[in-house]
């Protein structure tokens, strides 16, 4: 018996780490408004879903899924770090990176793990809305405002989960 596939399928998914160089820089929140408007041209070109993300200080953290039968995650990832670091305000970078034209100011390694199953995705995105927490930055993650726990937690039926459960888990 043949089986037929739905005609619309997510594509890959993928857990996302994109870490700025200087450890300690804040620039990705100092710059939050560049980076989102260079998140939102790269989703106009190559289109993709943002199931969940976290902007930290120094990195962030995504979940994000290719449209069906696309797999090229890297031309996005790219492209967003390029167009991050041509609209970041100079003052934002140190002379190493002003005098490289912002080329240094993302470190080479992006760390990219698939995501396989329902658990993995929803261990990820905990992840995602708990990050800020682990780091120390607040106590809770509707305080973070550089997060889409905000939006997933008003839109997703399955995040039914007490904040304290949250809290405690970090």
């Amino acid at each position: 018996m043949v089986q037929l596939l739905p005609l619309r399928r997510r594509g890959e998914t993928s857990f996302v780490t994109l870490t700025l160089i200087e450890p300690d820089a804040t620039t990705l929140v100092d710059e939050i408004e560049h980076l989102q408007g260079a998140v939102r041209i790269v989703r106009d070109l190559w289109p993709f879903e943002v199931d969940a993300w976290v902007v930290l200080p120094d990195h962030l953290h995504a979940v994000l899924t290719l449209p069906f039968r696309d797999d090229d995650l890297s031309i996005r990832l790219s492209t967003i770090k390029a167009r991050f670091a041509a609209c970041v305000s100079k003052r934002a970078m140190t002379p190493s990176q002003i005098a490289a034209g912002g080329a240094h100011l993302w470190s080479p390694h992006d760390k990219i793990e698939p995501i396989r199953t329902r658990a993995e995705m929803e261990t990820f995105r905990r992840h995602c809305w708990t990050d800020p927490v682990r780091h120390g930055f607040v106590s809770d993650p509707h305080d973070w405002p550089c997060s889409s726990y905000h939006r997933n937690s008003r839109t997703d039926p399955r995040n039914t989960e007490p904040l304290a459960t949250i809290r405690a888990s970090a």
